[in-house]
């Protein structure tokens, strides 16, 4: 999962903002390292990407249920596995925030968790994205917390396993990287360092300084074109 993939577009001149995209932020607890990448102090990534064609969400934003049915099939067909997904307000403007997980690449085991705000227009998007992985010691979440859920199901494991993997959006989705109860934000306060924890804290520390351009704000909003 690189956390650099920066599109360039002709034919529609780029808004003013960080990285030739519409949107800035407070970028002082940051190091920047390439045009739209930034660092924070663990190693977590933001990326910012402006893309000027029509976006693929599957459904609008004023469904958020039917959101979390299509991209949870989506993701699972793609290897990996949609965590959690909200419609949010960011500076005024309607975003999709999802969380997926899947395998970090060119490892033996741990996972990547990408967090991301879409921020959908009728003909372009703003996409920011934190990459957060997991470092030497994999597995530590769902290890503290599997032998608890087991004894619910006192020693059923067959049963256990399918309620632990069972995902709240979509419960007839298999493949991918499934979701898994540790994974459920109750938790993080108590697996501060989880790269999950840290992709939802970061989501939160962007969401107060996100700003958007005047001109992309005034472009009409984003309408499924199926």
């Amino acid at each position: 999962m690189p956390p650099h993939q920066h599109p360039h577009h002709q034919g529609v001149p780029q808004p003013f903002g960080l990285a030739g995209t519409p949107v800035a932020f407070d970028t002082r607890p940051f190091r920047q390292v390439q045009e739209n990448v930034w660092l924070d102090g663990t190693g977590d990534a933001v990326v910012l990407d402006f893309f000027n064609v029509v976006p693929d969400l599957p459904a609008p934003v004023e469904d958020p249920a039917n959101l979390r049915a299509h991209m949870s099939a989506r993701t699972a067909q793609g290897g990996m596995g949609l965590v959690e997904l909200d419609v949010v307000g960011l500076d005024g403007m309607p975003a999709v925030r999802q969380v997926v997980k899947g395998p970090q690449p060119h490892h033996e085991r741990g996972m990547a968790y990408l967090g991301t705000y879409t921020v959908p227009r009728d003909r372009c998007s703003v996409v920011v994205k934190v990459q957060c992985v997991e470092g030497p010691v994999t597995g530590t979440r769902e290890a503290a917390l599997f032998p608890g859920f087991l004894q619910q199901y006192r020693g059923d494991l067959p049963a256990a396993m399918a309620a632990w993997a069972r995902h709240p959006y979509a419960q007839d989705i298999g493949g991918g990287t499934p979701r898994n109860q540790a994974e459920d934000v109750g938790w993080d306060a108590h697996f501060p360092d989880h790269p999950l924890s840290r992709a939802r804290r970061l989501l939160g520390a962007l969401a107060y300084s996100l700003r958007f351009d005047p001109a992309f704000r005034a472009l009409p909003p984003f309408r499924p074109r199926h």
